[in-house]
């Protein structure tokens, strides 16, 4: 088995296809390890991209709704920023965080 390893190292090409194997996988500045990290990353913000589309697309669908629709708008004016009407009282009750 041993003889076999050496036989099989001491072709020139080999050997040297191992040394640039291991470079590449660990020594270089760009190893494998910064590959897969990288990947995780772009897959992470990939995510993050859709679920902003989501949010844009949402946020687009509000805002034609709040334009073209008086009494959406009012009831956003009413729930968002406290408005009232001049005969009207508001309370707000907010739940304490114990």
């Amino acid at each position: 088995m041993k003889k076999k390893l050496t036989h099989f190292f001491r072709n020139k090409y080999i050997a040297a296809s191992a040394i640039f194997l291991m470079w590449v996988c660990f020594f270089n500045d760009i190893d494998l390890f910064f590959i897969v990290r990288t990947r995780m990353e772009l897959h992470s913000l990939n995510n993050e991209v859709r679920e902003l589309e989501k949010k844009n697309i949402e946020a687009r669908q509000s805002l034609t709704e709040l334009s073209s629709n008086m009494s959406s708008l009012e009831k956003f004016a009413r729930e968002t920023y406290y408005m009232k009407r001049d005969n009207e009282d508001v309370y707000v009750f907010k739940e304490r965080a114990d």
